[in-house]
């Protein structure tokens, strides 16, 4: 066969295409597995830092055991719950998602067991800019989190502030990223957003007790 003719090359691309293919498809089944062995240790060590549960050891077993031990999960408005009866760490946690700057954002958020507190957020998923929006997994952004008062009585979208505040030392407010404003305010959207919708579907299926 005539290598320069378009038969050739077409049939040249096509058997280049199988081959390679064939081999991504190989790859891709034989290591489904251990994907998704490592997604459930990845979400288990998050839980379990957004929880700060003590894990005894740095194996999937161990973030395992740890999470079976002192969480107890449910399906509530078609979101799963996370609820840890570990004494001194009682708290009810969700996974709030939103489209970020670039790619979507998922974080653990715990709230205290009355929805008026927010105990920890610790980061799920993100594919922000590395040193500017992926600096929301940085424990100094994260930690500003712990112990932030839920300002149901504001406005949807105020419940949390990030960023700028006119009332300084706000109890709902954290810090923004310097040079990352867009991820920030994205992040600030998507996670009042979720913390409604939570409330809502949670508070039916649990009603809570009034405020005093």
């Amino acid at each position: 066969m005539n290598k320069k003719s378009p038969a050739y090359v077409l049939s040249f691309m096509a058997a280049i295409c199988l081959v390679f293919g064939t081999g991504i498809s190989v790859v891709n089944y034989a290591t489904q597995g251990l994907l998704a062995k490592n997604a459930a240790r990845h979400q288990n060590r998050v839980l379990c830092r957004a929880f700060q549960l003590d894990v005894a050891g740095a194996s999937a077993e161990a973030y395992q055991q740890a999470v079976d031990a002192a969480i107890r999960t449910s399906v509530v408005g078609g979101r799963t719950v996370y609820e840890c009866v570990a004494p001194g760490k009682e708290g009810v946690g969700f996974v709030a998602g939103g489209m970020g700057f670039w790619d979507r954002i998922e974080c653990v958020v715990v709230l205290s067991p009355d929805l008026r507190n927010v105990l920890n957020v610790q980061v799920l998923d993100q594919k922000e800019t590395p040193g500017l929006g992926a600096r929301i997994e940085e424990p100094w952004f994260t930690d500003q989190f712990k112990g932030l008062a839920l300002v149901w009585d504001h406005p949807q979208g105020q419940r949390v502030l990030v960023g700028a505040n006119p009332a300084p030392n706000a109890a709902n407010e954290v810090d923004a990223i310097t040079g990352a404003t867009q991820t920030s305010m994205a992040l600030m959207r998507f996670f009042n957003e979720e913390l409604d919708a939570f409330r809502a579907a949670y508070s039916a299926a649990k009603p809570l007790n009034p405020e005093p």
